[in-house]
C-alpha cells in the first residue's frame, strides 16, 4: 500500500471522485551507444573523471574554482586537494582544462560502433552551461545551437549515419568559465499526460507463496493524429524505441478541495513491443522478470550448507542483476543442496519459496526477496502499572481496560471494569505505562517500547491499536546492531488504531518512545503492536462496481513439504561416447539432467586428450588438448536422493498438496515451509469483483473487505488492475488471510 495523504483517502471514498491522472515518462536512450561511448583524449584538469558522464551517477559533485560565478560558500562545495599522483579526487564528471572564452573547446566522443542513427542526445552542463555550441557527426552532418537557456540540455535531432559527434562549444553563460559536464544521454525523454493518453491498463499479479514467478502488464494507447509515431515518418519516436528502455507509469489524483496534484509512482517498466496507425500507437511494457529467461545452470551440492542469501545473489550476478533486495534473514538460512537447470528468474522464486519469502518487483523496478511472515521478537518497557500487561500487545484479543481518574479517559458504557484492591490485575490488559503526564501533558521520564527482533529485516509500516488515552507525540527509532538506521516523528492524525506507512530500512531493534499525551494527566496505554503485513484500508461495496464472485476451493486434506537429503552414488557411468572434432585449447561445455559429481574425460581413452576447466552439478566445460577426429568420453557419478516428508494436516477429508522444493535440505525448513503453507491453504475462498480503481493499492496488500458476515474480514490481493480512461477502474483478485 502506497503512502497517501488524508485528504487523498476522503476525497477517493467519496461518491463523487475528482478528476484522475497520468503522466508517462520514458527516455529513448540508445543503449549500444550507452554502453560503449567513450570521451576521446582531450585537455581536462587533472581531477576531472569524464569516464564516469554516461554512467548512471546522480550526484554533481564540485569543487570550488576561481571561476566567474562558480563559487560558492553555503557549504555544498568542497576545497580541491593539492595534487598528487594517487589521483583520489571526487567523481566530479568532465571538466575542461581551459576557459571556453579563452578558444573554443572542442570535445569529441567516440561511440566505438558501426555507424548509426539516434535521434536526441540529453546533457546535463550544470548550472554553468554552454550558449552557442555546435554538434557534429563523423559523416559531416552538422547541427547548430544557439543560445541555449537549459542546464541540462536536449534535443530531438536525428544525428544520421554517425560513429562518432563532436561539440564545439563557443560561449558559456558566465564568460570566464570552464566547460562541465556531469552526464550525458544517447537519447532523450518523452512526457505524456492525459490530453495524449487515451486510454492505459497497468495489470500486476504475485503468488502470496512464491508458487509462480510475478507478473506486470502494462499497455497504454496514445494519440497519433500528428504522425509522430508513424514507422514511415524518418524522425518518428517509434523508430527509435528498442526493446528494455524503462518506462515509468505515474497516477495523479487531486483531493477535494486542494490545488494541487498527488501524484503516485505506479511502476518503472521495461518497453517491450509496439505499433501505431495513423490515429493511434500502443506501447507494452513488462516487469524486469520477462528479460530473465536465461537459463541458471551453476548448481552445486554443498555439503557445509550455502546461505540462501549467498545463492541468491550469485543467481542474481548470473543474470547480470544489480538493483535489488535480499531479505538478511536469509543469511540464516542454509541448503545444501543444488540449484536444479531453471531460468533465472525461477531460480529466485525457489529461493523465495524455500524461505517463506515473496518475490516481487518493486514500483521502482528493482528486484525484491522478502519475509513474507513476521518474524519471532521480544518486547520491553521501562516501566508500566501494576496491571499492564505488556506481553499481551503482540495478539489480536481484545484488551480490557480499567477506569481512572485521568483526565477524559474513564468511559460509563460498560466496557471499563473497576480496578481491583491491590492494584493486581488477571484481565487480558495491554501496555500500561508507569508514570503519567503532567498538566501539560509531558513525562518526567518519558515511556518507551522496545521491540528485538530474532533476525533484521524492513516493514513499510506499523500499526498501534492505543486505548482510550492516546498520545500527541511519539518517536520511533529503529537500530541495525546497534547503530541507528531511522528515527521518524509522528505528531499528526494520530487515531486510536493508527497506521503508520513508512519504509523502514532493515532494522533487528525498533524503539517507541512516547513524548507527550492528548490529554493531561494520563498513561500511556497500547492494546496492540504490529509490523509487516499492516492495513488501514477498507474495501466497501461502494468501492466495488460489481458484486464479489466468491469461489470456495476444493478441500485440502494436508500439506507435505519433502527434505531431500543427497548421497553419493557408487556406479559410474557416461554421460557422452561419440566422435567428434576437436580444436587445440577449444572448449566445450556439456549438460546434464540430474545432479552428477566425480566427471572425468578422454579422447581416445586417454585422459591426457582432453582436460576439465569447469563443472557443476548440471554442467561439465572441457578443454581439448589437441587437433583432430576422436572419440570423446565423459564418465559421472550420480547422486542418490533420499526423501523425508514435513506433514501438516488441514482437514478430514480433501486433497493432498506434496510441496516439492528441490533446496530443502532442513527439516526445521521444510516444517516452517508446510505450516507457512498451510495458513495460505486453510482459507481456501477467494474473491473477483471490479472496482472504481485505487492506484495506491499494490498486489500482496492486506484490506479489510467488507462482508456481512465477516466483520471487519481480512484478504490478501494477489491480482490488481488499474485502468485509466481519464478516469480510475479496476479488477481485484483477492483471498482470505488468516492470521491469527
Amino acid at each position: 500500500m502506497q503512502k497517501v495523504s488524508n485528504a487523498y483517502k476522503e476525497s477517493m471514498k467519496s461518491s463523487l471522485r475528482e478528476r484522475a491522472y497520468i503522466m508517462l515518462v520514458f527516455g529513448l536512450i540508445n543503449q549500444e551507444a550507452q554502453a560503449n561511448a567513450r570521451i576521446d583524449r582531450g585537455d581536462f584538469t587533472h581531477f576531472s573523471n569524464e569516464s564516469s558522464v554516461f554512467s548512471d551517477r546522480t550526484d554533481n559533485t564540485a569543487y570550488a574554482t576561481l571561476e566567474e560565478g562558480f563559487t560558492r560558500v553555503d557549504g555544498s562545495m568542497f576545497f580541491l586537494p593539492r595534487q598528487s599522483a594517487a589521483g583520489a579526487y571526487y567523481d566530479t564528471g568532465l571538466i575542461g582544462r581551459d576557459l571556453v572564452s579563452s578558444a573554443a573547446y572542442e570535445l569529441v566522443i567516440n561511440l566505438r560502433t558501426l555507424a548509426m542513427d539516434f535521434k536526441g542526445i540529453t546533457v546535463d552542463f550544470g548550472e554553468n552551461y554552454p550558449v552557442d555550441f555546435d554538434m557534429v557527426s563523423s559523416s559531416g552532418q552538422v547541427i547548430e545551437l544557439r543560445g541555449n537557456t537549459q542546464a541540462k540540455f536536449t534535443t530531438e535531432e536525428v544525428l544520421e549515419n554517425t560513429t562518432s559527434v563532436t561539440f564545439v562549444f563557443y560561449a558559456m553563460n558566465n564568460a570566464q568559465s570552464r566547460l562541465r559536464i556531469y552526464s550525458i544521454r544517447f537519447g532523450y525523454g518523452l512526457v505524456y499526460y492525459n490530453d495524449s493518453v487515451m486510454s492505459s491498463t497497468l495489470e500486476s499479479y504475485l503468488s502470496p507463496i512464491g508458487a509462480d514467478v510475478p507478473q506486470i502488464d502494462f499497455s497504454v494507447t496514445l494519440k497519433n493524429y500528428d504522425k509522430y509515431f508513424n514507422v514511415d515518418n524518418p524522425k518518428s519516436a517509434i523508430n527509435f524505441l528498442e526493446t528494455g528502455q524503462e518506462m515509468e507509469i505515474h497516477y495523479g489524483y487531486q483531493p477535494t478541495g486542494k490545488s494541487e496534484i498527488e501524484w503516485l509512482l505506479g511502476n518503472r517498466l521495461l518497453c517491450s513491443e509496439w505499433e501505431s496507425d495513423d490515429f493511434t500507437a500502443t506501447i507494452r511494457c513488462q516487469d524486469i522478470y520477462r528479460n530473465m529467461d536465461s537459463e541458471y545452470h551453476r548448481g552445486t551440492y554443498d555439503s557445509a550448507g550455502k546461505s540462501y542469501y549467498d545463492l541468491a545473489e550469485e543467481i542474481l550476478a548470473d543474470a547480470g542483476q544489480t538493483d535489488y533486495y535480499i531479505d538478511p534473514r536469509l543469511k540464516r538460512l542454509f541448503t545444501k543442496n543444488p540449484m536444479p537447470r531453471v531460468k533465472h528468474k525461477e531460480a529466485l522464486q525457489i529461493i523465495a519459496n524455500a524461505c517463506r519469502c515473496v518475490l516481487s518487483q518493486t514500483r521502482y523496478g528493482s528486484i525484491q526477496i522478502k519475509s513474507s511472515f513476521v518474524p519471532d521478537s521480544t518486547v520491553s518497557s521501562n516501566g508500566e502499572a501494576p496491571y499492564s500487561k505488556l506481553a499481551n500487545i503482540s495478539n489480536k484479543v481484545p484488551k480490557d481496560e480499567y477506569g481512572t481518574l485521568a483526565t477524559n479517559y474513564t468511559v460509563a458504557d460498560g466496557t471499563m471494569l473497576f480496578l481491583p484492591r491491590g492494584g493486581g490485575s488477571s484481565m487480558d490488559t495491554g501496555y500500561v505505562s508507569s508514570v503519567q503526564s503532567d498538566g501539560n501533558g509531558l513525562f518526567t521520564e518519558n515511556p518507551k517500547l522496545t521491540f528485538v527482533q530474532e533476525a533484521a529485516s524492513m516493514y513499510y509500516g506499523i500499526r498501534l491499536v492505543f486505548g482510550h488515552a492516546l498520545p500527541a507525540v511519539f518517536v520511533i527509532r529503529t537500530f541495525n546492531n546497534n547503530a541507528l538506521v531511522d528515527e521518524y516523528t509522528v505528531s499528526d492524525d494520530i487515531e486510536k488504531n493508527y497506521v503508520l506507512l513508512h519504509d523502514f530500512d532493515d532494522f533487528d531493534t525498533m524503539e517507541i518512545e512516547f513524548v507527550q499525551t492528548a490529554e493531561p494527566y494520563n498513561r500511556i496505554v497500547v492494546n496492540h503492536f504490529s509490523f509487516g503485513d499492516i492495513t488501514n484500508f477498507n474495501m466497501t461495496r461502494n468501492d466495488m462496481t460489481s458484486l464479489p464472485k466468491a469461489t470456495k476451493q476444493e478441500f485440502i486434506k494436508e500439506v507435505i513439504v519433502p527434505c531431500y537429503s543427497y548421497q553419493q552414488g557408487t556406479q559410474e557411468d557416461s554421460i557422452i561416447s561419440e566422435e567428434i572434432t576437436s580444436v587445440l585449447n577449444e572448449q566445450e561445455t556439456f549438460f546434464v539432467g540430474e545432479p552428477s559429481y566425480g566427471f572425468r574425460a578422454e579422447l581416445d581413452g586417454i585422459p591426457d586428450g582432453v582436460s576439465i576447466v569447469e563443472c557443476g552439478n548440471y554442467f561439465v566445460t572441457v578443454k581439448f588438448n589437441t587437433t583432430g577426429t576422436h572419440r570423446l568420453e565423459i564418465f559421472r557419478y550420480r547422486y542418490k536422493i533420499a526423501e523425508r516428508h514435513a506433514a501438516v494436516p488441514l482437514n478430514a477429508r480433501g486433497k493432498t498438496i506434496k510441496w516439492e522444493n528441490p533446496l530443502v535440505s532442513d527439516m526445521g525448513v521444510a516444517h516452517d515451509l508446510a505450516e507457512w503453507l498451510g495458513d495460505y491453504y486453510r482459507a481456501g475462498i477467494e474473491y473477483e469483483y471490479e472496482t472504481r480503481g485505487n492506484p495506491e493499492i499494490d498486489v500482496n496488500d492486506i484490506v479489510y473487505q467488507e462482508n456481512e458476515f465477516d466483520k471487519d474480514m481480512k484478504v490478501r490481493i494477489y491480482r490488481a488492475t488499474t485502468i485509466f480512461n481519464q478516469s480510475f477502474a479496476g479488477k481485484v483478485t483477492a483471498r482470505i488471510w488468516r492470521d491469527g
